[in-house]
C-alpha cells in the first residue's frame, strides 16, 4: 500500500462572500501523478497557494510527511541578465557546478547553453532553467500551476519526456488536455467548493462523468415521473374525504421525491458565434518580409500564400518571432522589409496582450462588448457569449476598470472575435479560458467563415483547430509542409537528436578521464539511450491505444449504418474523420518503431 506523503484536512477558504474551498479533503500519496483541472474561479491556484504556504486557509490544516520535499515551478527567477546559466544555477542553490550541469541536460540545456548568458536566452529557455533550479532541490513531489501557460512546445515536450520519467510524485493544475492525458494517472476536479477524485486518467474521467450524468438525467426522470402520477392522484382526489388519508399520504411521498442535481454536466461548453460569410481567393500573400523592432530583424521569410478561410498556427520556440510576425501582420508594427498584402476590402481583427493591457474604458463589460462587436449583433445574443466566456448575471454590468487581468483578456478575445473580421489575429487566446472553453472555442472557431492566423501553447487547441502551419526557426519564418501532428512528432524526434548529440560530447569527453570514470560515463550514457527507448516505446503504445480506440469508432458506426433504416449527416462525415485518423496514427506508428530498432541497435 502506497505511503501517504500530503494529508489535506477539511481546508476552506472563502473571499468576501465567494466560498473558493469548502471542508476540502484529500490524501496524496507518495508517486502519485496527478492532474488538476476545473473552471477558472473554482479555487485551484488558492489550494495551490496554500499547500505551498503562501496562502493562510481560513480553517482546517496540511499535514506533510517528514520527509515531503515539494518542488514548486516559480514563474520569477532571481536573474542577472550578465550572469552564465551554470553560473546562476550555483550560485542560487549552493550546488556543486557539474552537478548543475548534470540536471540542465535533462532540460535541453547542453554544454554550450550552459555557459550563455541568463540576457540571451529566450523565455523558452530561462523557463528550462528554472525547471533545472527546481530539481536541483531534490523534491520528491513537484507543484506546477498552469505550466502550458509559460512554456513554449519544445520545453513543454521536454517537461512531458521528463515527468513520464520522473521517479517522485507531482500535481499539475493545466487547461491542456493532451499534457494531462500523457502525463498525470489520477484526476481531481474542483467545483462550487469541493474535489472530486478519480483515480484514472482525464480520458477516463470524463467518460464516467458523461455516464455518471446519463444515469443522474434518467434517475431524474423517473423521478418527475413519479411525482406526475402522484400529483394527478392528489389533484383528483383532494377534496373526497374518504381519500383523505390516501391523499395525504402521496403528498408526503411527492415531499420525499427529490431528484439529483447536475451541478456541472460534462462538456456543457457550447459557443455560438456570429456568422462570417466565407470567400474565396486569398488572405494575404508576403514577399521576402522581414519583421522586427526598428532595424532589428527577429525573422524572415520568402514568399508565403495563405487562402482564404485557412486556420494558421504560427509555432516555433518562445523569442523566435511569433508575436512579432502577428503584430506585423495585424498592422500594429511596421515590417522592417518586405511587403505583405491582403485582398481587397479585407477586414482584420486582433487579439494579443497589448489590446487588453492598460485598457482605461468607462465602460461596462456588456457596453464594452457592444462598442467593439459588429454592429447589428442582438444585445441577447452578446450576453449568450459573455455567458460562454465565463461572464454571468451580474458580471455584465461589472465596470472594465475592476476587471482581472485575466477577465480583461476573456472580453477583449470576445470583443475580437464578435467584429466578424475576414482576417481574425489571436495571439495566445487561451491562456485565461478553463479547458472545456478552449475545446469548444477552437471547434467553433473551425466553422468560422473568415481567416485565423493564431498562436497558442495549448495543444489540445491547436491540433482541433490548425490545418496550416507558419514555423518561425532560427530567424526563419516558413509554410511547414505536414499538419500540426506532424510538428509536434518532429519536435520530439528533434528533442532526442539533441539529447543524442549531447550523449555524443559526453561520450568524446569522457573518453578523455581515467577507465574507472569512463566505465561510469558509458553506463550513464546507456541509461540515457534506454530512457529515449522507453519514451519511444511509451509514445508507440499511445499510439496502438488511439489506434484500437478509433477501429472500435469505426465499427460501432458501421454497424449503425448497417442496423439503421435512416442516414445520419454527422456520423457519415465523422467516420470519414476516423478512417484519416486510423490512417495518420498508423504512419505515426511505423515512424516510432523504426526509431525504436534504431536506437536498439545502439544498445
Amino acid at each position: 500500500m502506497a505511503r501517504s506523503i500530503i494529508n489535506i484536512v477539511n481546508i476552506s477558504k472563502r473571499f468576501v462572500h465567494k466560498v473558493l474551498l469548502d471542508n476540502v479533503n484529500l490524501l496524496i500519496e507518495e508517486k502519485s501523478k496527478i492532474g488538476m483541472i476545473g473552471r477558472n474561479g473554482a479555487g485551484k491556484t488558492t489550494l495551490l497557494k496554500i499547500l505551498m504556504g503562501l496562502e493562510e486557509a481560513d480553517d482546517g490544516e496540511i499535514i506533510f510527511s517528514d520527509d515531503v520535499r515539494i518542488g514548486y515551478l516559480r514563474q520569477q527567477g532571481d536573474f542577472d541578465d550578465n550572469e552564465k546559466v551554470i553560473d546562476y544555477l550555483t550560485r542560487v542553490t549552493n550546488k556543486e557546478s557539474w552537478k548543475c550541469s548534470k540536471i540542465a541536460s535533462r532540460f535541453g540545456i547542453d554544454h554550450i547553453k550552459v555557459n550563455y548568458n541568463l540576457g540571451n536566452l529566450s523565455s523558452g529557455y530561462r523557463m528550462r532553467v528554472k525547471l533545472a533550479e527546481m530539481m536541483l532541490y531534490e523534491p520528491n513531489f513537484l507543484i506546477l500551476d498552469e505550466p502550458s501557460n509559460f512554456l513554449d512546445l519544445n520545453t513543454l515536450i521536454d517537461l512531458e519526456n521528463f515527468l513520464m520519467d520522473y521517479n517522485g510524485g507531482f500535481l499539475i493544475v493545466s487547461h491542456d488536455r493532451e499534457f494531462l492525458k500523457t502525463t498525470c494517472e489520477k484526476t481531481i476536479e474542483m467545483e462550487n467548493g469541493k474535489i472530486t477524485y478519480f483515480p484514472g486518467n482525464i480520458e477516463d474521467y470524463f467518460e464516467y462523468k458523461e455516464e455518471k450524468e446519463y444515469t443522474i438525467k434518467k434517475y431524474n426522470k423517473n423521478i418527475e415521473e413519479r411525482k406526475a402520477h402522484l400529483e394527478r392522484f392528489v389533484e383528483r382526489f383532494r377534496y373526497k374525504a374518504t381519500k383523505a388519508k390516501a391523499v395525504q399520504s402521496r403528498i408526503k411521498q411527492i415531499e420525499k421525491l427529490k431528484t439529483i442535481e447536475i451541478t456541472h454536466p460534462a462538456k456543457n461548453v457550447r459557443i455560438k458565434l456570429p456568422e462570417v460569410p466565407e470567400k474565396k481567393g486569398f488572405a494575404i500573400i508576403s514577399d521576402d518580409l522581414s519583421v522586427g523592432y526598428g532595424e532589428k530583424i527577429v525573422a524572415d521569410s520568402g514568399r508565403i500564400e495563405i487562402p482564404r478561410g485557412s486556420r494558421v498556427a504560427v509555432l516555433g520556440q518562445n523569442g523566435e518571432g511569433k508575436t512579432t510576425f502577428l503584430r506585423t501582420i495585424a498592422g500594429r508594427i511596421k515590417p522592417v522589409s518586405g511587403t505583405y498584402n491582403y485582398s481587397y476590402g479585407i477586414k482584420i481583427a486582433y487579439f494579443g496582450e497589448d489590446t487588453y493591457k492598460n485598457v482605461t474604458s468607462n465602460d461596462t463589460v456588456l457596453s464594452y462588448l457592444k462598442k467593439n462587436a459588429k454592429q447589428g449583433l442582438l444585445t441577447q445574443e452578446l450576453l449568450t457569449l459573455l455567458g460562454s466566456f465565463l461572464f454571468s448575471g451580474d458580471d455584465v454590468n461589472k465596470d472594465v476598470k475592476v476587471l482581472s487581468g485575466g477577465e480583461m483578456a476573456r472580453l477583449s478575445l470576445l470583443a475580437a472575435i464578435t467584429q466578424c473580421a475576414d482576417v481574425l489575429i489571436l495571439d495566445e487566446p487561451t491562456n485565461h479560458l478553463d479547458f472545456e472553453t478552449v475545446e469548444s472555442l477552437a471547434n467553433s472557431l473551425r466553422d468560422y467563415g473568415g481567416t485565423i492566423f493564431f498562436t497558442s501553447h495549448d495543444r489540445t487547441f491547436a491540433s482541433l483547430l490548425a490545418d496550416t502551419i507558419i514555423e518561425v526557426k532560427n530567424k526563419k519564418l516558413s509554410l511547414y509542409p505536414g499538419d500540426y501532428e506532424a510538428y509536434v512528432y518532429r519536435v520530439r524526434l528533434d528533442a532526442l537528436e539533441e539529447e543524442e548529440k549531447e550523449l555524443e560530447y559526453q561520450d568524446k569527453k569522457n573518453k578523455e578521464n581515467v577507465n574507472i570514470e569512463e566505465k561510469n560515463n558509458n553506463y550513464e550514457e546507456r541509461k540515457k539511450i534506454r530512457s529515449r527507448l522507453s519514451k519511444c516505446e511509451s509514445l508507440m503504445k499511445k499510439y496502438e491505444k488511439e489506434i484500437e480506440d478509433y477501429k472500435k469508432e469505426e465499427a460501432e458506426i458501421l454497424k449503425f449504418f448497417e442496423t439503421s433504416s435512416s442516414y445520419d449527416d454527422d456520423k457519415s462525415k465523422r467516420l470519414l474523420e476516423v478512417k484519416k485518423l486510423i490512417e495518420k496514427t498508423e504512419n505515426e506508428w511505423l515512424l516510432v518503431t523504426e526509431e525504436i530498432d534504431n536506437i536498439r541497435t545502439m544498445l
